[in-house]
């Protein structure tokens, strides 16, 4: 414990003399350079290299998000390096300001979506003519007879505490509160309407206001602070042709647990992850983050505080249909699910290719 601790600080003396990230200057660059020296050159575990990140990060112009930082490291930490791992634990440490040449550290590229990839994935299950009522026939919950109030109660615990925050204003603080032991119908009478819809942070909170250290310690009940339990990743796209999206969703082999349309163009869906802290849940939506960008998914919405749209509430005169609820999902891909009535047709997801 002694070697690692010197190490850290090792690497923490080192990284202070490293320039910091300034916006419009390679910044994005110069953080990944010195993650990758954190993990690589120092051998730090993630986690180690990440609080001294978080120290250099003080000093960039303007400091990075949390998220930011945490991707560095994990992109750094999956990317090959032409220098074996620790070396920068030598007797002696070069000083980076004396280096004549700086550390040759390949940032690998940015997942972009590809609508071809998307397409062929999609029409793996071409001879469903409509999506739509084939995963309602597949979903464990009839999706006709909810309404918003009792997909939470399926989505959330009993007697945890667990409280849910509604939204119509993305920039408030949450327009009401769903809590479990709350009458259904009194929380469906005060459902606002908004023209924009309505939308609910899938990460259940406590609904006490705690200080933001990223916001210089305002207080807030929907940052991660407040957070109870990191039990969603939430997958949208923006960009995707909705039936192809749709179709694609269905296929991957990932615990889902709810799907809704947003009332207009786009499709939400929520995935059951269950971590057991933040980093946790960066890790593991960290490890599938490329190939769901690449199929269309939202690179932006794949953040663990994020709000999605919630199901059966109106946006306007249009609803937040439902299509999918399955408040215990397992990584069975939904179009390989039985019908309700058990009388199915197996359209086989041949998963050899790496969907996911």
């Amino acid at each position: 414990m002694k070697l690692a601790a010197t190490n850290i600080e090792r690497a923490r003396a080192y990284v202070a003399r490293m320039p910091v990230a300034i916006s419009g200057q390679g910044g994005h660059a110069a953080t990944y350079h010195v993650a990758a020296v954190l993990v690589h050159g120092f051998a730090l575990a993630e986690a180690e290299a990440l609080n001294v990140l978080r120290d250099w990060n003080h000093h960039c112009q303007p400091p990075w998000s949390e998220a930011n930082l945490i991707h560095k490291i994990q992109s750094a930490a999956a990317a090959k390096h032409h220098q074996p791992r620790g070396w920068l634990l030598g007797p002696r440490t070069i000083d980076p300001r004396s280096a004549s040449q700086p550390a040759q550290i390949t940032v690998p590229p940015k997942p972009a979506f590809d609508p071809e990839r998307l397409k062929q994935i999609a029409a793996k299950i071409a001879g469903i003519a409509d999506v739509v009522p084939f995963i309602a026939e597949r979903s464990p919950v009839v999706v006709e007879t909810q309404d918003s109030a009792s997909v939470l109660r399926r989505l959330y615990r009993r007697g945890s505490g667990e409280k849910v925050l509604v939204f119509t204003d993305l920039r408030s603080q949450g327009q009401m509160l769903w809590e479990a032991d709350q009458s259904d119908l009194i929380f469906n009478r005060h459902l606002p309407v908004g023209e924009a819809g309505v939308w609910f942070l899938p990460q259940p909170v406590g609904g006490t206001f705690h200080p933001n250290p990223r916001l210089g310690g305002k207080l807030s009940r929907r940052s991660e602070e407040a957070v109870m339990a990191w039990r969603y990743a939430v997958l949208e796209s923006d960009q995707a042709q909705t039936d192809d999206w749709l179709r694609c969703l269905v296929q991957m082999p990932l615990p889902i647990a709810c799907v809704c349309e947003s009332g207009g163009r786009s499709i939400h869906a929520l995935v059951r992850l269950d971590a057991a802290s933040k980093l946790a849940w960066d890790r593991s939506v960290g490890s599938i983050k490329p190939l769901l960008v690449t199929l269309g998914a939202d690179a932006g919405a794949l953040s663990a505080v994020r709000l999605s749209r919630l199901p059966q509430a109106r946006r306007g005169d249009r609803v937040q249909r439902l299509l999918f609820l399955n408040p215990e999902p397992d990584a069975v891909p939904i179009v390989n699910r039985p019908t309700r009535e058990s009388t199915f047709k197996r359209w086989p997801c041949d998963n050899r290719e790496g969907l996911i």
